[in-house]
Parts: structure tokens; C-alpha cells; sequence
């Protein structure tokens, strides 16, 4: 790799961030895919700790049986998160590292950021408590102002009941009004997107601290972050979609309403299953393309506001 020292300051463009990640991503596949087994397996454990737990629930109906095996897999579940949280940002770091060309082994990487793992888990949860104030928030709003907009349309022009011509506008308004509402979520989504980096590259601890730097770097840049959130969405749609596909097939053929043939329904409970196992074949092979761009987004944001010598 060489340096560019022509421009050091804000070297990336929207698609030169994109194809860096996948370049680095291609680059770096073995290391990063195992990571990303391993952050599968937590999942899978919790996935296999609830079926346990709803398998014992269902034999044994004594409260002091059932009350401490809940609250074990309450405390499985958190650990098993915390531990899926670390291995995400493990790869940040990895390809963080990679950028500033002081490469790490899986294993150091993963040393660094164990004493961070509750940390991760703390900052997952409140990146998604905030995402979902904003949600309900703004669609609360939203909805007002639509119902507000509309009704001041029916009475400007005087009818209780829509006409065509008015049904259509209010179906435009509503699209736009829902448009607009998906529009505040990428924001505040962007605003947040690289909020581990801080926890895994720099000095801090504090999950708080690296949500606030996290929007401190995108502040200027929102626009930005979400342009290339949205290339890269779209670059992966396929996979996601052949994934999905199988499941959504599944779940119509199991559908009492549509079929009540016993060999369709089971050909659907099939489909439901090869779709769970694809999906989640996908993710490992998808998150570390997220997590690598995460880690470009931090360093370009970082390179662009603070100066930097990116490696290319």
C-alpha cells in the first residue's frame, strides 16, 4: 500500500468509500469471516437457549423451576448480546488497523476490546432505545401534522367525504409524509452508525462518550454518511433478497387461510427453515461488509475533520 500525501484531508468521495470497503473487505475476508462465525455462534446460542427454556416451560409448569431457569437465560441472553456486540466491533478495529497500517491479528484485536464488552452491549442498547424515541416520536408528529394537513383540506374544500381527486392527493400527502419520516430515522441512523469505533480505537470506556462522538463526527457529514449507507444497501439488496425469498414463499404455503393440504404446509415449514439457515449464511458474509465500512466512514471522518494521512 502506498500513502497519498497529495491530499490527506478528505481523500474519500462517496464511492471511493464504498470500493475501499470492498476492496479491504475482499482483502481481509478469511480474518473477518472469523469473526464473524464467531459472532454467529453467540446468536445461535441464544436462539438455542430460548428453544430450551420454552422446551422445559412447556414439561414443567412449577413457578420455582421455570422462575430461575428464566432468569438464567435472561442473564445467557445479555452475555451472549455482549459477546456478539465485541466481535462485531472487532472487525472495526481490524479493518481500523488495517487502515492506518498497523495491522492486528484477530486475537490482539479481540484482546483489546474484551475489557470493553459490557461497554458494547450498554452502547447497542441505548443506540437503540434513542433510535426508537425518535421513531415513535416522529411518526407521532408526523401523523398529527398529516391529520391536521388533510383535515384542512376536506374543509377548505367543504366535504366530509374524499372525491377521487381529493383521495389521490392524500395519497400522495401520505406518501410524502412517510418519506419524509424515513428520512428523519436515516438521519438520526447516520448520525450514529460508526458510534462503536470510538469505543473500540479510541481512549474511552464510556459507551456515552462514543455515541456523542459518533455524532459529533457525522454532524457536517450526515448527507454524506447516508449516501454512501445507501450505495452500499444497495449493492447487498440482492443477497438479502434471495435470502428472504424461500421464507416469504414458506410462510404463504403454511398459511391455514391459503392451504389446509398437511404436505403443503409441511413443504412450507421447510422453505421457512432453508430460509432462517440462508439468512443467517447471509449475515455472516454481509456484517463484516458493514462493520469494514463502519471503520472507513470513522477514519474518513475523522481524517476529514481532525486531518489524518489515510493509507490507500
Amino acid at each position: 500500500m502506498a500513502k497519498n500525501t497529495a491530499d490527506p484531508v478528505g481523500t474519500l468521495s462517496i464511492g471511493n468509500v464504498v470500493t475501499t470497503g470492498t476492496i479491504l473487505y475482499k482483502s481481509n475476508f478469511k480474518r473477518y469471516f472469523q469473526v464473524s462465525l464467531r459472532a454467529t455462534a453467540w446468536v445461535l446460542a441464544i436462539v438455542i437457549a430460548t428453544i430450551g427454556l420454552g422446551s422445559i416451560g412447556n414439561i414443567s409448569k412449577s413457578v420455582l423451576v421455570n422462575l430461575p431457569l428464566s432468569l438464567g437465560w435472561i442473564a445467557a441472553t445479555l452475555y451472549f448480546l455482549a459477546k456478539y456486540m465485541t466481535d462485531r466491533a472487532v472487525i472495526c478495529r481490524l479493518a481500523y488497523q488495517e487502515l492506518i497500517d498497523a495491522p492486528e491479528t484477530v486475537a490482539v484485536a479481540t484482546q483489546h476490546l474484551l475489557p470493553q464488552t459490557w461497554g458494547f452491549l450498554r452502547l447497542s442498547c441505548l443506540v437503540g432505545l434513542y433510535l426508537s424515541l425518535v421513531a415513535i416520536i416522529s411518526s407521532i408528529a408526523l401523523s398529527i401534522a398529516l391529520f391536521a394537513v388533510v383535515g384542512a383540506i376536506m374543509y377548505g374544500l367543504k366535504v366530509t367525504t374524499p372525491d377521487p381527486f381529493t383521495s389521490i392527493c392524500i395519497g400522495i400527502l401520505t406518501l410524502g409524509i412517510f418519506l419524509l419520516w424515513i428520512l428523519v430515522l436515516m438521519r438520526y441512523y447516520a448520525y450514529w452508525f460508526v458510534a462503536e469505533l470510538p469505543l473500540a480505537i479510541e481512549s474511552t470506556t464510556s459507551a456515552n462518550f462514543s455515541i456523542r462522538r459518533s455524532r459529533q463526527l457525522n454532524m457536517t457529514a450526515t448527507r454524506r454518511v447516508i449516501l454512501i449507507i445507501t450505495i452500499a444497501f444497495m449493492l447487498i439488496l440482492p443477497i438479502n433478497i434471495l435470502a428472504s425469498v424461500p421464507s416469504f414463499v414458506g410462510q404463504v404455503m403454511s398459511n391455514p387461510i391459503i392451504s389446509i393440504d398437511r404436505s403443503t404446509q409441511f413443504t412450507g415449514g421447510i422453505l421457512v427453515l432453508v430460509g432462517i439457515l440462508l439468512s443467517i449464511l447471509s449475515e455472516l458474509f454481509v456484517m463484516p461488509f458493514w462493520q469494514t465500512l463502519k471503520a472507513i466512514i470513522y477514519y474518513d471522518l475523522r481524517n476529514r475533520q481532525e486531518g489524518g494521512d489515510l493509507i490507500l
